[in-house]
């Protein structure tokens, strides 16, 4: 990941504005390092997972049940799930080991994210942990 990305992702992330404005920003910038079509954060609660930033076209849904989709089987398994053109992050709770949220990424060709793009996502998504303090 290029160093600059680390760092203004991380400032994004932990500043003093509104969570909402902080998750669509630092979507905005993880959408337009790789140029994925869209880029959606999510908050994970007990039933459903529900979307606190995006960028790009609006979610199909943006809540759903925590047993649904790639999203249920990233929350069920605490693992990173890749399909076709998209890819879901589990964001970990750093003391809890539980999912608090979620990355998911879209891109315009089925296949297209590459093992490299997997693991940017999976920085990002550590990067993004003070979205959940």
């Amino acid at each position: 990941m290029k160093p600059s990305i680390v760092a203004d992702l991380a400032r994004v992330a932990d500043s003093e504005a509104p969570r909402e404005q902080r998750a669509r920003a630092a979507a905005e910038m993880i959408r337009t390092a790789r140029g994925y079509r869209w880029v959606g954060i999510y908050d994970v609660g007990d039933d459903e997972i529900a979307a606190i930033g995006y960028s790009g076209s609006r979610p199909a849904r943006e809540t759903f049940s925590i047993t649904q989709g790639l999203g249920g089987e990233a929350v069920r398994t605490r693992r990173t799930v890749a399909a076709a053109s998209e890819t879901i992050v589990p964001i970990l709770g750093a003391e809890s080991g539980l999912v608090i949220g979620a990355l998911d990424v879209e891109s315009e060709r089925a296949g297209a994210l590459a093992p490299d793009d997997v693991e940017f996502l999976e920085d990002c998504a550590a990067l993004l942990r003070p979205l959940y303090d």
